[in-house]
């Protein structure tokens, strides 16, 4: 998309990002940046650095977009609603976003929409890559002491406003009895022992290493807003969905195939997460892993809307059909 509606859509966005940038995963950013958009049958993909990146590197190694005649170009970013703007500028073809971001700029009527699934939780608590951590020796048992307190994320009006939400509600509470304090997630697992924050929204890789330095869960919160709950998405303009759904269709194919080889082998991608990013073996062998499905999941999608409205975060209602590629 070009020209003066794109400008306009451009700063529109540009606004929304003051208040709402956001990213749906952490990790090392030194290689990030966005790549013009792909000639001829290459198509520029930008994803969350860290391991959204990865399972996407992982796809592209196994060759399983390459059966969909597609030569997808990995582009590492800061995720959430920093690659929208790349994405309707088309300096990208795909980006790779957190559902509340996508949501966020629909609502504000950017035309984009969803082709893909990316990064969701597990069905059991146990295995979710979400963490809500206090030091080992906080008097914070649950959330119900959360009251007044101060939770680190790594960034505002993202999916931690849901997730947070729902754990805060199981004990009475809501997002206004506590204080979001935004850092990146590697300056957390510190900050939470220091004592600068009472709590901390912490996601894998990052859980894990929290856990080593002391710090103990008290709440998994992707989990508790829903079970198997979809948190990440990827997006391609209205306009190229519309003129090339063949395209669309192949990279929600490729994102299908390699979610379920790893599904089918979750072994054979921890082993491959050392080579295909920084990640330390040891650390790889233990982390809780995303999910990943392909195709978006509906209720996911729903529910987490429906979230936004309560707590304000959109007063726009939800066209699944509009905002969904299948």
């Amino acid at each position: 998309m070009r020209g003066r509606r794109a400008s306009a859509l451009i700063a529109g966005l540009l606004a929304l990002l003051s208040t709402a940038a956001c990213t749906d995963y952490g990790g090392d950013l030194s290689g990030a940046g966005v790549s013009g958009g792909g000639e001829g049958d290459t198509l520029v993909v930008s994803e969350t650095a860290g391991t959204p990146a990865s399972f996407l590197a992982y796809g592209i190694r196994e060759g399983y977009f390459e059966e969909q005649g597609l030569n997808v170009e990995l582009s590492p970013s800061a995720g959430g609603a920093s690659v929208i703007p790349a994405l309707l500028s088309g300096d990208i073809d795909v980006a790779g976003s957190n559902a509340v971001s996508a949501l966020i700029a629909m609502g504000r009527r950017m035309p984009i929409e969803m082709i893909a699934a990316g990064t969701s939780t597990s069905e059991s608590p146990d295995d979710d890559f979400s963490s809500l951590m206090v030091p080992e020796d906080s008097p914070i048992e649950s959330a119900a002491d959360l009251d007044g307190g101060r939770i680190a994320v790594n960034t505002l009006q993202n999916i931690n406003d849901i997730v947070i939400h729902a754990v805060l509600a199981e004990a009475g509470l809501d997002n206004d009895d506590v204080s979001f304090v935004e850092m990146p997630f590697p300056d957390m697992p510190a900050a939470i022992e220091r004592g600068d924050v009472d709590a901390g929204l912490l996601i894998e890789p990052f859980a894990t290493v929290g856990a080593s330095q002391g710090l103990r869960a008290i709440a998994r919160p992707y989990t508790t807003a829903m079970p198997s709950l979809q948190i990440g998405t990827y997006l391609m303009t209205s306009d190229r969905v519309a003129e090339d759904p063949e395209t669309a269709a192949a990279f929600r194919a490729g994102v299908t195939a390699t979610a379920e080889a790893i599904a089918a082998d979750p072994e054979a991608f921890r082993e491959a997460l050392p080579e295909i990013s920084d990640l330390a073996p040891e650390l790889a062998s233990r982390m809780d892993l995303p999910v990943w499905r392909g195709t978006t999941d509906r209720a996911s999608i729903e529910r987490i809307h429906a979230t936004m409205r309560e707590i304000g975060l959109t007063e726009s209602d939800l066209d699944y059909e509009e905002a969904v590629a299948e």
